[in-house]
């Protein structure tokens, strides 16, 4: 997967697929292909190697029972073909050298270029079992002529984890200088193709909210540095000491436990969405990506608008609907949260299944 990047969303993959892992195998050893293998054995106590040196990668695939590849958007081409062939390449040497291959959770897609979808298609007909967090990657699948047998639709691995306890998240508000009397409202951008209309857009809806409702804001990065500086940005046009940005970097279970405080989140990321939901926190998505617009169709949440023309007074309609409609989101959330709890612990049932262990 995406690991060793600093990027809390994976991050949160990675200790769930590990805890899940070894809940239900205690004497499993589980080693990870990282950007930064001493970060990753530190964050999830498993050993780890370089993803980027040939020989520390042929050497863990020929010494594992298993290849499990995921979770998160492997494949896909928007943000680079070399990604995409990378994921590829380690399914196709765990096949030549006879491994059995899971793909883990993984939302597929978009995958655009004619070359790229052959590809997929080829090394995923090969795979012994694929789960997906979400329905629309699998009509992606079979769009690109996908008809391996073993396919399952489950859920992200982040919805088995549990949030930070409620003290320890008191604390961060406490050294934040966040203060708890007024309902808080979390905010979480990501760079994109349009920062400067988001953050100028946004920046105008938040003085806006803060303005006219007694709230406190809070920016929330989940990748760091980039979404730090985008959060920054917006800061800095709010003029309002009711907006403020988390400044210190918090592990998985902090965030989700700061998002379950919240009375609404507000996000484009996919894993701050998720966060919410296992904290059963209403949401509103702001969609950049396919994979954020899946998530909120499996949760039934109609509460979003898209990133790319995004405008203060559109934002602030929407914001206000889903203001009016809490305890609505709460109940649908909660209800749909409960199923893909219990659909992330088959991705786990799954691994051992294949290696009969």
């Amino acid at each position: 997967g995406y690991f060793g990047f600093d990027n809390s969303g994976d991050d949160a993959i990675l200790k769930a697929i590990v805890k899940d892992i070894l809940d239900f195998n205690p004497k499993a050893r589980v080693k990870v292909l990282s950007n930064d293998p001493d970060k990753t054995e530190d964050l999830c106590n498993v050993s780890a190697a370089n993803r980027f040196k040939i020989r520390d990668v042929i050497s863990s695939i020929k010494a594992t029972d298993i290849l499990v590849s995921g979770g998160g958007s492997l494949l896909q081409d928007v943000t680079s073909t070399r990604s995409l062939l990378y994921y590829l390449a380690l399914m196709k040497l765990a096949i030549l050298y006879k491994k059995p291959v899971m793909v883990y959770a993984n939302g597929i897609g978009p995958v655009n270029k004619p070359f790229n979808r052959r590809l997929v298609k080829r090394i995923l007909n090969r795979v012994d079992f694929i789960t997906l967090r979400d329905e629309d990657s699998r009509i992606c699948l079979v769009e690109m002529g996908v008809n391996n047998k073993n396919i399952q639709v489950t859920a992200d691995p982040v919805f088995t984890l549990e949030a930070a306890p409620k003290d320890r998240v008191n604390i961060i508000f406490k050294n934040e200088g966040i203060n708890r009397d007024k309902p808080l409202i979390g905010i979480s951008v990501r760079h994109w193709k349009n920062d400067e209309l988001l953050v100028n857009e946004l920046s105008k809806a938040i003085n806006s909210i803060i303005n006219k409702m007694e709230v406190n804001i809070v920016l929330i990065p989940m990748h760091y540095p980039e979404d730090l500086k985008i959060s920054q940005s917006i800061l800095d046009r709010v003029d309002n000491p009711n907006c403020h940005l988390l400044q210190a970097k918090y592990n998985v279970e902090e965030i989700m436990g700061v998002i379950g405080e919240l009375e609404l989140m507000v996000a484009m990321r996919l894993h701050s969405l998720i966060y919410a939901a296992t904290q059963i926190t209403p949401m509103l998505g702001l969609v950049y990506d396919p994979k954020v617009d899946g998530l909120l169709k499996e949760l039934e949440v109609p509460y979003k608008l898209s990133v790319d023309n995004i405008t203060e007074k559109e934002f602030l309609k929407v914001f206000e609907d889903a203001w009016e409609n809490l305890e609505n989101i709460k109940k649908m959330v909660e209800e749909k949260e409960k199923n893909l709890k219990s659909l992330a612990y088959d991705n786990i049932e799954t691994i051992f299944k294949i290696v009969g262990k």
